[in-house]
């Protein structure tokens, strides 16, 4: 009998798995409130800039295809996604960026989230040329499958729209308010990144009912605002209708690999 066990072990543990890729959530429009030299991004630009090498370097970022889409920014919402990304380390490390027009992303969702590691979206109105969080609706189910294999999400105060039609638990708040705090999450997640960069500007969402998703950055306790909210928020594994949540996703073959160790059990038992 301690032989048959041993014999299971090994067979289950052959198995392999993936982790849901990685998230970060912000109710900022920091592409609105920044701005860069010719090396260097500035304010909101700079947290922009961090999330992205934070997403990058995610263990739970099993997508290899080491490409940025920034999902229809242009005007104003462009320039900073693109200087977030062309001043950062992924742009020196093999990675590329490409911006995906609204008009293109019924075929992108289709055919074009494998060749895809990040997904970019901007603050919406609050920023020119940004993206209503609406124009995502539709497409929810492609995002939350495209973080279940592995691919990473950056988004800003967009409206989320396309959030609350996946996770109802999770409440985003319209509010506005300036000042924001990292929290000791946020300092390990963002390293360089200041209190004063990321409060440049008024954030415009908070979000509530947020369970065990690590919270990244609060509204500063010193200003008028709503003491202590989460404003963004991130995980490094966990599907967006299950956040902070990393279960084990079984990789193709698992169930008959199983099956295959399960069937040695019995054939041994048999004899």
């Amino acid at each position: 009998m301690k032989k048959l066990l041993t014999t299971v072990a090994l067979s289950i543990g052959a198995v392999s798995s993936a982790f849901a890729g990685p998230y970060i959530l912000a109710g900022t429009d920091a592409d609105d409130h920044g701005s860069a030299t010719a090396t260097t991004n500035v304010d909101g630009w700079l947290f922009m800039q961090r999330a992205l090498e934070n997403l990058a370097q995610a263990p739970s970022l099993t997508n290899t295809s080491k490409n940025v889409a920034i999902l229809g920014s242009t005007g104003s919402a462009q320039t900073a996604a693109l200087s977030a990304f062309n001043k950062s380390s992924l742009a020196t490390s093999g990675w590329t960026v490409s911006v995906i027009s609204t008009g293109d992303f019924a075929n992108f969702f289709a055919t074009g989230l494998g060749t895809t590691s990040i997904l970019m979206m901007d603050s919406g109105n609050n920023v020119g040329g940004g993206v209503s969080g609406s124009q995502f609706t539709a497409y929810a189910t492609d995002i939350d499958s495209f973080l279940g294999a592995g691919g990473g999400l950056f988004s800003q105060a967009n409206g989320y729209q396309w959030l609350s039609a996946l996770l109802p638990s999770v409440n985003v708040v319209g509010s506005s308010s300036t000042g924001l705090e990292l929290t000791a999450a946020g300092n390990a997640a963002f390293p360089g990144l200041t209190n004063s960069d990321l409060s440049a500007g008024p954030w415009h969402n908070y979000f509530t009912g947020t369970g065990s998703i690590p919270v990244l950055a609060v509204d500063d306790a010193d200003n008028s605002g709503p003491d202590g909210v989460a404003v963004i928020i991130g995980a490094a594994g966990g599907s967006i209708t299950e956040p902070g949540d990393p279960n084990q996703i079984p990789e193709p073959g698992t169930l008959a690999l199983l099956g295959i160790a399960m069937a040695g059990v019995f054939l041994r038992r048999r004899r």
